[in-house]
């Protein structure tokens, strides 16, 4: 009995120690969020709104796609008797990719050749009857009409013939084959995937302050990590007019590929672009953003209170980007304590660069 006492008392005990801990650590942090709230104003750091002089070349960065890309269907039913090519191999345009059996086709074709025979000798027979007003005319129109079938027949076979064979369109590698030998295809179905890489289209997207300076016909430098110091010469084929969420205009560049230094579909690239002008305007640093580039703000500091403000950017680098609107000279933009801020939050400025 008096064991049990014992270890009653013991397990009170250690309850009430634990109790006691929770409570003072409760206090501790109760204090630390009092402290935290009752801080005056949040420390930030500043830049100076300038202008800046912006030289007018730039530089863009982009990716390469394929000058040509295609899946192709196809146009015949059948099943797959022959298949010459593989994944990764190169062809030609006109070059037979697969065969399909065309012997049903072929037989009735022939049988549809004999029917047009036959069809031309009535129609021949029947105009001379016509002449010696042994028929009526419309028995002769009758006859035109089974002619005018037979020729439509014999074409359409024909055509299925062309069918059973398919044939690339374009030149380029096969990075996909969708069938086997012994398949059974039917119209719209996939056979290969084609790209073709002779030549690659640049796309990258520009600011308004960028696409001005920016014509059809216009040759660029392209040049791409992977292979430093080669420049590809490129050509511009295509200049947006429509701007996409971000403000930005999508530019298209054509150049031709470097068999010995080839790039690939997806790689990233750097279009340099000249305009031989130099034009006043804000700069801030990357990092006083906040939000996406698509909707970008900045918090300003104005009478010791964060101020957000929404921006309108230009041009752009790994550093710095130009704002086109939604900044004024002189006004101190917030580049460090950001994500403490809110709007209208008293601030410290603990520089002024």
């Amino acid at each position: 009995m008096k064991r049990i006492i014992t270890i009653s008392l013991i397990v009170i005990a250690l309850a009430g120690g634990c109790s006691a801990i929770l409570l003072l650590n409760k206090k501790k942090i109760e204090e630390k969020s009092k402290m935290d709230g009752n801080l005056e104003s949040i420390p930030v750091y500043v830049v100076t709104i300038k202008n800046a002089g912006l030289d007018g070349d730039f530089e863009v960065n982009g990716s390469f796609m394929a000058i040509h890309e295609l899946t192709l269907m196809s146009e015949g039913q059948g099943k797959v008797i022959d298949l010459p090519v593989s994944t990764g191999d190169f062809v030609s345009p006109g070059q037979v990719l697969a065969r399909l059996d065309d012997e049903l086709v072929r037989s009735q074709l022939g049988l549809a050749n004999a029917s047009l025979d036959k069809a031309r000798a009535d129609l021949k027979k029947y105009e001379g009857l016509l002449k010696a007003d042994a028929i009526s005319g419309q028995q002769v129109e009758d006859v035109k009409l089974a002619l005018k079938k037979a020729e439509t027949d014999v074409t359409t076979l024909k055509k299925q013939l062309d069918f059973a064979e398919i044939k690339a369109p374009i030149q380029g590698t096969i990075t996909r084959r969708a069938i086997e030998k012994g398949s059974l295809v039917m119209p719209g179905s996939p056979v290969v995937d084609i790209v073709d890489v002779s030549r690659l289209k640049f796309l990258a997207n520009v600011a308004e302050s960028e696409v001005v300076h920016i014509r059809k016909g216009q040759q660029i430098p392209i040049t791409s990590t992977l292979y430093p110091g080669n420049v590809y010469k490129g050509v511009v084929v295509s200049v947006g007019v429509k701007a996409d969420d971000a403000r930005r205009f999508p530019v298209e560049i054509e150049m031709v590929n470097d068999p010995s230094n080839p790039l690939k579909a997806g790689m990233f690239g750097t279009a340099a672009f000249e305009s031989g002008a130099t034009h006043e305007t804000i700069l801030i640093p990357r990092n006083a953003i906040v939000g996406s580039i698509k909707s970008p703000k900045v918090y300003v500091v104005e009478n010791n209170k964060s101020v957000a403000r929404e921006i309108r950017i230009g041009a752009s680098n790994d550093r710095e980007v130009e704002v086109l609107d939604g900044l004024k000279v002189g006004e101190l933009v917030v580049i460090s304590g950001q994500i403490n801020l809110d709007n209208n939050v008293t601030v410290r400025v603990v520089n002024n660069k």
